[in-house]
């Protein structure tokens, strides 16, 4: 329960309680590809949850204010902010006009402390728990931290959209953020719960859901040229994760406006400051403005 007393409950998909992962299970398949922004893949999850966010509302006659958020961004989006954005349209047309929906970004402060900004780099889903903590307790109350208006929250019931909910550790820090501003009501919605004893065992199962069937540098450069993908954090982070080496015939292959996005977020973001990152952000600078030949 939450510290202001408002009332919360959790809804998943499906609760994993195996470490085993079926990569032939319909929803773990496009789990990777949603990750990391690829559209069809948000609307496969979207559509799923939407009913489930329909008879939430349903179940709380009494309140007509109601906010769809996500996990906090600095810049470039994860896939559940894109989960939120995808549902949000939907819903505005399907709840009764008795209630009123609204979408509101959670975002980090800006500008975001240096000794922070390389946490939003970090890969939180290889992370233990002491890790996760650290992680989000530094992102959650030092500068950087997230600053929702109460005007936006305070009163009105909060539907939060989440693809995976592990250790509980974000929950955690994110229901200390949104109590802040008095909700009158918190539904944290998930794709995937995972078994409690199994998530303080194998925090890590996280990290192995988000490359099932997406495990090798070829199959991740497919997803980067695809024309239905919206590039997010994760999709970001782990592009600058390669060796420039790989980069490069990559970088060649795309047309020179996918190039400036993937620049222009990689840049924004401000956590790919290490020797290697600024190589990879120069040979991004370079093939976006035209100075590398053009496959296409």
């Amino acid at each position: 329960m939450s510290a202001n007393n408002s009332f919360e409950q959790t809804s998943v998909l499906q609760t994993i309680t195996s470490p085993t992962l079926d990569p032939h299970d319909p929803l773990f398949q496009q789990y990777p590809s949603m990750k990391l922004g690829v559209r069809e893949s948000v609307r496969f999850y979207a559509n799923r949850l939407i009913p489930l966010a329909e008879r939430i509302i349903a179940s709380e006659p009494e309140v007509t204010e109601w906010v769809i958020t996500a996990p906090p961004l600095y810049v470039v989006p994860a896939g559940a902010n894109l989960l939120a954005h995808e549902m949000f349209p939907v819903l505005r047309e399907r709840v009764p006009r008795s209630r009123a929906l609204r979408l509101v970004d959670l975002r980090y402060a800006l500008p975001m402390a240096q000794n922070n900004a390389h946490l939003l780099g970090e890969d939180y889903s290889n992370s233990d728990i002491a890790a996760r903590i650290r992680n989000r307790q530094r992102l959650h109350e030092g500068d950087g931290a997230p600053r929702p208006e109460p005007a936006d929250f305070a009163g009105r019931a909060v539907l939060f959209i989440n693809d995976i909910n592990v250790t509980g550790t974000q929950q955690i820090y994110v229901q200390r953020t949104l109590d802040s501003v008095h909700p009158a009501s918190i539904h944290w919605m998930y794709i995937f719960q995972v078994d409690p004893d199994l998530g303080c065992s194998y925090p890590g199962i996280e990290y192995a859901l988000n490359f099932l069937n997406l495990g090798t540098f070829e199959e991740f450069a497919e997803v980067v040229a695809r024309a239905d993908v919206d590039y997010t954090s994760r999709c970001v982070s782990r592009l600058f994760s390669y060796p420039i080496e790989a980069l490069e015939p990559l970088f060649h292959s795309l047309d020179r406006t996918r190039r400036g996005r993937l620049f222009d977020l990689a840049t924004r973001e401000g956590v790919y400051t290490e020797t290697a990152d600024l190589a990879k952000l120069a040979l991004l600078r370079e093939s976006s403005s035209g100075n590398m030949a053009n496959a296409h």
